[in-house]
């Protein structure tokens, strides 16, 4: 029996799936589901390495160690979709996850044992009839296609609930044919045991094939989180971004009112949308104390939410900035207006102070 995968291509699928689960087990490895997938991408590695390592026999036991190290990922599967399911606690999983591990550790032996009595006896063992290679298909097949219909279940009562951002959904329908594909090889498989066609050739050179696809397709998909973690470490999420373009202005009216800002929080230092969230409430705390420093508005009443209004109101908290810093009285007794609009949530807000930070500069506060 030969591999249906080039050799080079195998090994670099290897170090793909090393990689990515390498960059998973330092960023990803807080939550049940980043555990468990972390777990399955260790046994996906060992699976590919025993694949490069194996003889051309598949009753070898490093080949047989292979397809075991096969069933642990889709143990791992089903255990991700029993959480998914019916989500329990980590006692729970970390339970359920043992007796699926013995279960394919039972079917790892049988298919071994089944494996020294066909060599034994000079009879193939893929794709035959004959008591041993029974023996050897049943336990090499049912755990994989029990795991995969449980996984596919999972994925479409995710998809029913119809709460899943379109992100999610493409992820599932991913992940569907995936499985799919898995479960489509088994019957084709099965139909070629009982009837003879089609005539597709030996099936477990065509079960390793598709599981290094599926690793392929399921890794990749698992790095778009990896990527985002790194984005994030690396100070260029989205969050991080906008907190850079309003710290100009979070710095000088901070300054000027110092008694608003929030003592730092050590748990959640690094994180941006905490940061994001700090920095907006501080801005907005200094803008009403401010704004009895206001100067009035030099702007006709009929224009709304315009840029030249953001900008006079931005040169106005300049004054008053310059003005509180220096020890001026307030201008006004009580506050005065903070933005020209009033938003109505954060993310409106969050636009209004963008609009007000582009315009900062301007304003030349020192």
């Amino acid at each position: 029996m030969s591999s249906l995968i080039p050799a080079t291509l195998g090994w670099l699928v290897l170090g793909y799936v090393g990689a990515i689960t390498l960059g998973r087990l330092m960023l990803l490895r807080d939550t049940i589901i980043d555990q468990l997938i972390n777990r399955n991408l260790l046994w996906s590695i060992a699976a590919l390495l025993c694949y490069r390592c194996a003889q051309t026999s598949v009753t070898s036991p490093v080949y047989v160690l292979a397809l075991g190290c096969v069933e642990m990922t889709t143990m791992h599967l089903f255990v991700i979709a029993r959480y998914i399911l019916a989500e329990t606690d980590s006692t729970v999983v970390w339970r359920r996850l043992r007796r699926c591990g013995f279960v394919a550790a039972a079917a790892t032996v049988a298919m071994l044992l089944a494996g020294m009595m066909a060599q034994d006896n000079g009879r193939p063992v893929d794709l035959s009839a004959h008591g041993p290679a029974a023996i050897f298909g049943i336990a090499y097949a049912a755990p994989l296609a029990v795991s995969m219909v449980v996984f596919l279940l999972s994925g479409i009562h995710e998809l029913r609930l119809g709460d899943l951002s379109a992100k999610m959904q493409v992820v599932c329908w991913i992940l569907g044919i995936s499985g799919g594909f898995v479960l489509s090889n088994q019957a084709l498989s099965t139909a070629q045991l009982l009837t003879g066609r089609p005539a597709l050739g030996p099936h477990l050179p065509r079960g390793e094939l598709d599981f290094v696809l599926c690793v392929t397709l399921n890794v990749t998909l698992l790095a778009i989180p990896l990527l985002s973690a790194l984005l994030t470490l690396a100070g260029w999420d989205r969050d991080a971004r906008i907190c850079r373009r309003l710290r100009p202005l979070w710095r000088d009216l901070t300054a000027a009112v110092p008694e608003i800002v929030l003592p730092a929080d050590t748990r959640h230092g690094a994180d941006s949308v905490t940061r994001l969230f700090r920095m907006t409430v501080e801005i907005r705390d200094a803008m009403l104390h401010l704004g009895s420093y206001l100067p009035a508005a030099t702007l006709p009443p009929h224009r709304v939410e315009s840029d030249w209004e953001i900008t006079d109101y931005a040169h106005r908290l300049a004054h008053a900035v310059r003005a509180r810093k220096a020890g001026e009285l307030p201008a006004v007794v009580g506050s005065g207006p903070r933005l020209p609009s009033t938003a109505r949530d954060f993310d409106a807000e969050l636009r209004h102070l963008l609009g007000l930070a582009r315009a900062w500069p301007k304003t030349a506060v020192r």
